[in-house]
């Protein structure tokens, strides 16, 4: 019995790791994922207090002066480790629970620079939303903001 466990399980694991299939690749990242084009160079303010949970240090960017493309830039403490973090922005004040609303829309990773945002949350209220996509849970949601806001 030993004799033939010896020999069978060698060839079978063999068969099973030439058998499997190659993991996927991707050429690219989405857009989504990459950090934004348009250079964003005036900071119109900066918060450490918008997360509940979290530190995280929030500044609001534009392009230029007038102009009315927004970015946000996050950061945090070394010690604020969170594999595979993406932000997201929902409009509105809904109440995130659990799961991400049909409406949130994806900015882009946490530690890919100036997030671009779109260009209906210049002037509606809204929230961040950090989602964990390696623990699929939504780590923290920032408090209600608008960043077309004269008060900084």
């Amino acid at each position: 019995m030993i004799t033939t466990l010896g020999v069978v399980l060698p060839i079978a694991f063999a068969a099973g790791i030439a058998a499997r299939r190659p993991p996927p690749s991707v050429a690219s990242l989405p857009t989504e994922l990459l950090a934004s084009p348009l250079k964003f160079a005036i900071t119109e303010w900066e918060r450490a207090g918008l997360f509940a949970k979290t530190l995280v240090r929030v500044r609001l960017l534009r392009e230029s002066a007038g102009a009315r493309h927004f970015a946000v830039e996050l950061s945090a403490t070394k010690n604020f480790v969170k594999p595979d973090l993406i932000v997201y922005w929902v409009a509105g004040n809904p109440t995130v629970t659990d799961t991400l609303p049909e409406t949130a829309m994806l900015l882009g990773s946490f530690h890919s620079g100036a997030l671009a945002l779109p260009a209906e949350a210049a002037n509606a209220d809204g929230s961040l939303v950090l989602f964990s996509l390696a623990d699929n849970e939504i780590v923290d949601v920032s408090k209600p903001i608008r960043f077309n806001d004269s008060t900084k």
